[in-house]
């Protein structure tokens, strides 16, 4: 992972107790993995939209509805969120510095999964549906491949194999599409009164598209922008 954060990345011993906590018996299967957790908050930090954490932890402890809650003692709990939080600020401040140099952890070893990771991202991509949805009509081809590996049962075929070339590549170019959205939605925050002070230059629907596509505006990203306003 990328060195230049000032927010302190997960070592490979917090991974890996992160993962023993999450498995934990009491939790009865219901809980994500660490590849999982990290596969949704990667598309919770791509989003211009800045989810609350309260939208996104509830799935840590139940993939399935994020209805449950944890099952585990209330220091376990505290610990396993906390890690998870941090490993979340880490995973926007590395997308917003240093996006290029990005991988996911199945990266680092056989042990994480990658359909577990797709399944978290695909998954995230839920928790803000008209965000994704707009970014599925002007840019399906950056969403196969979460689609497709997500409920992969093999991984050595040829269209899996193309997926996972393109997963990398993907959360790159969406980060790009995304990233003015991000900064202007930052400065909203920031501001008194919620003011926006337009640093970044508007985007004229006949100028090229600010993703980097090549394309007009108006025939790439304008319909996302909309989606995010």
């Amino acid at each position: 992972m990328s060195s230049i954060s000032t927010t302190s990345p997960l070592s490979d011993d917090e991974y890996a107790e992160l993962d023993v906590l999450l498995a934990r018996p009491a939790l009865e299967g219901r809980a994500m993995d660490v590849s999982m957790l990290e596969g949704l908050i990667t598309a919770v930090a791509l989003s211009p939209n800045q989810l609350a954490s309260s939208a996104w932890l509830p799935w840590i402890w139940d993939k399935e509805s994020g209805k449950t809650v944890s099952a585990l003692s209330e220091t376990d709990t505290a610990r396993a969120e906390a890690l998870a939080r941090r490993h979340f600020d880490y995973m926007v401040e590395w997308l917003a510095k240093d996006p290029n140099s990005f991988e996911p952890i199945y990266e680092c070893g056989p042990e994480w999964s990658v359909p577990g990771w797709c399944a978290g991202f695909v998954l995230g991509t839920a928790l803000d549906k008209p965000q994704w949805a707009a970014l599925g009509v002007s840019h399906p081809q950056y969403l196969a491949p979460f689609k497709h590996l997500a409920t992969a049962a093999e991984l050595d075929d040829e269209a899996a194999e193309e997926a996972m070339a393109a997963v990398i590549p993907s959360v790159i170019a969406i980060n790009a599409a995304w990233a003015r959205q991000r900064h202007l939605k930052s400065q909203a925050h920031s501001q008194p009164g919620g003011t926006v002070l337009r640093e970044v230059p508007k985007t004229g629907r006949n100028d090229p598209c600010h993703c980097g596509s090549g394309k007009k505006y108006k025939k790439c990203c304008a319909d996302a922008d909309s989606a995010a306003s």
